[in-house]
């Protein structure tokens, strides 16, 4: 998918969600950027064979066993996805901190204590 493709379905999810905001055009577009990039580094992930140990020839000429650098790549981006996601609200975490601290403020409003007192008396 391209970046502006996955601009517009991070935009979805958070209208859906209910935690749009304009002010987080620029960290959505960081997260498709991102996005992208992983799409990307899976393909080549691909292409080197799939495996997750590779062998690697050192300067000695020794062969090692090595963690395939496209997998130590993609860890690194989805974590900066998730970071991203949290920082949007479009993860359940994220977005159950949201509706909490929602729902705290509109029991601490002035309206919602005059309603329980209503309801009291």
């Amino acid at each position: 998918m391209t970046e502006n493709g996955y601009a517009r379905d991070i935009r979805k999810k958070c209208e859906a969600l209910g935690v749009w905001r304009d002010e987080f055009e620029r960290t959505l577009r960081r997260l498709a950027k991102i996005y992208t990039r992983i799409d990307a580094v899976e393909e080549l992930f691909k292409k080197s064979g799939g495996a997750f140990i590779v062998k690697h020839t050192n300067k000695a000429g020794a062969e090692n066993a090595m963690r395939n650098p496209y997998i130590a790549e993609l860890d690194i981006l989805y974590d900066q996805a998730l970071t991203y996601e949290r920082e949007l609200g479009i993860t359940a975490a994220a977005l159950k901190k949201i509706n909490e601290s929602a729902l705290k403020a509109k029991e601490d409003s002035p309206l919602a204590e005059l309603g329980k007192i209503l309801k009291m008396g």
